[in-house]
């Protein structure tokens, strides 16, 4: 049985910038003790990204503006080159390497992309609800 899982980070800063929050201490405490139990985790995430014995693999692009500093009736925006739209592309070429995709974002872009991808994608939603479009993405997805 292969185990192989690939954790995509948060885009709204580098791991190690304190940007993504309680996010980024759940992907290394996460993916640590996965690795220690025989699954073998990657984690994708913002270039400049630090992560103390994980394998890691760097994305370049602009980090994403935080959900929380908008409004609840904000439009989906997303900045050219964006490291959001640059990580789920680099999932997208590989995905057929692992056997689950987990989104650590809490953006709708990667919601959006789960039925476009034949590995499993699980998102790990660790905010509350601070948007309409998020309010409406998330309950759709398949369980």
């Amino acid at each position: 049985m292969s185990r192989k899982l690939l954790f995509i980070s948060t885009p709204v800063g580098f791991l190690g910038s304190g940007d993504g929050g309680g996010v980024e201490l759940t992907i290394y405490n996460l993916a640590r003790t996965l690795n220690k139990q025989g699954y073998a985790v990657r984690v994708v995430a913002p270039e400049a990204s630090q992560l103390h014995d994980i394998p890691l693999i760097t994305i370049a692009g602009n980090a994403q503006i935080s959900a929380q500093s908008q409004g609840r009736e904000a439009p989906i925006l997303m900045p050219e080159n964006a490291v959001l739209a640059n990580m789920w592309h680099y999932a997208q070429q590989v995905q057929n390497e692992y056997d689950l995709i987990v989104n650590f974002a809490y953006d709708w872009l990667p919601f959006y992309l789960t039925p476009f991808f034949a590995t499993p994608v699980a998102h790990l939603v660790s905010m509350a609800s601070v948007s309409l479009a998020m309010d409406h993405i998330i309950p759709g997805l398949p369980r």
